[in-house]
């Protein structure tokens, strides 16, 4: 019993070490820390996770842990669960997300331009490329797909509202710009339609 532990505290002062080098390592070499970024963005990213399990299981009833202590809420409005599913208007939760992570690191960019700036010094041009790398691969992961989604509504909508058929049920002989049976022709002709109909 006592070795495991032994074992654990060991690797724990390891890692601590590991992750202190690594830091000063960092920032060493681009004037920057970028392992406490990643540790910031990674701590982001499990709240997020965290705030998407909870509406899931939300969504899902929660019957299970409702069982066990969590009161979950019996009905979620539609378009949160809309955004949590499939999307909300083609945006998802996790575009959303990735989007913000995006701008944080941006911020992070100008906070420390900004700050090398009081202190008159300049920015590393290493140090503003990894910052400039990490805003686009995240921009790369989250923006073509969000694109595509918003695309994809917009089309959706297009058919619905627009009629995916619209123009192909018109008689062969029908000369008019607007579609046979429309609102347009219901107006136009009003004897053709009966009243009631």
């Amino acid at each position: 019993m006592v070795a495991p532990l032994a074992l654990a505290a060991t690797a724990s002062q390891f890692g601590r070490k590991g992750l202190k080098q690594t830091r000063e390592l960092s920032v060493s070499i681009t004037g920057y820390d970028f392992v406490g970024l990643a540790s910031r963005l990674i701590v982001f990213f499990l709240v997020a996770y965290g705030i998407n399990l909870y509406f899931k299981a939300t969504i899902a009833g929660g019957t299970f842990l409702n069982a066990v202590g969590l009161n979950f809420p019996a009905t979620t409005p539609e378009w949160l669960r809309k955004l949590f599913e499939e999307g909300y208007q083609g945006v998802t939760y996790w575009n959303i997300i990735q989007t913000i992570a995006i701008l944080l690191v941006v911020m992070e960019a100008l906070q420390y331009d900004r700050k090398l700036k009081e202190s008159d010094k300049k920015a590393n041009a290493t140090t503003l490329g990894l910052f400039a790398l990490i805003v686009l691969g995240l921009a790369l992961v989250t923006f073509p797909q969000m694109i595509q989604k918003i695309q994809e509504f917009q089309l959706m909508v297009k058919r619905t509202t627009v009629g995916e058929f619209a123009g192909q049920f018109n008689p062969p002989d029908w000369n008019r710009p607007y579609d046979y049976g429309s609102e347009q022709h219901r107006r136009d002709d009003p004897s053709s339609f009966p009243k009631g109909r």
